[in-house]
């Protein structure tokens, strides 16, 4: 027969408490860094393009036909192969414009604070390079393009497909650092599951 008893004195064990841990994010820095670079990069366009155009100079330099160099933004190619052609860095063509966008999404995440560093980082950085990339993929094909064609490959590569490759590329780098920022919910938890009452 089951009777009541007084169980005020007895200490009842408890079980393991559930402990939250905060995973280390600290981006609060970092996103500002990701932010003071994109005002930066719009600031300093002018140093970019020129920048950018001594790059692609020395890319073409060694893989187009002629010799190539660069004067500030503007990039001198096929040089002495024939017919020499110049391409201006203009400031709607620059990696400049590619990288501000990128660069302060990237800080927006990092200051929200939801995502760890070590996960966002690498994200931020294969964006950037993205980006970075495929705006010289797209420079390359216009001079390829222009040292076969002339005017006529400069506006099909400018115009058409060197502008698909960088909207491909933008495209292609916001898709990796949203992957990143979207926590994915309902994963199996190892070591979680309970015991069968025997």
């Amino acid at each position: 027969m089951a009777m009541s008893a007084d169980i005020s004195n007895i200490t009842v064990p408890r079980g393991p408490r559930a402990i939250p841990v905060r995973k280390g994010r600290g981006g609060g820095v970092i996103g500002l860094v990701f932010i003071a670079a994109a005002v930066v990069a719009m600031l300093q366009q002018e140093s970019i393009r020129a920048a950018e155009a001594w790059l692609m100079a020395t890319v073409f330099d060694g893989i187009l036909g002629g010799a190539s160099y660069s004067v500030d933004d503007i990039i001198f190619h096929n040089v002495g192969g024939g017919q020499p052609y110049a391409l201006m860095v203009t400031g709607l063509c620059s990696s400049a414009v590619l990288l501000t966008p990128i660069a302060a999404l990237a800080g927006v995440l990092f200051l929200m604070g939801r995502i760890p560093v070590a996960r966002l980082m690498p994200a931020a950085m294969t964006a950037l390079v993205i980006v970075s990339v495929s705006n010289a993929i797209r420079y390359f094909m216009i001079a390829a393009a222009q040292q076969s064609w002339g005017q006529q490959g400069f506006d099909l590569m400018h115009h058409f497909f060197g502008s698909f490759v960088v909207i491909l590329g933008f495209v292609a780098a916001i898709i990796v650092l949203v992957r990143a920022a979207v926590v994915r919910k309902g994963r199996a938890v190892p070591g979680r599951r309970g015991r069968r009452a025997s």
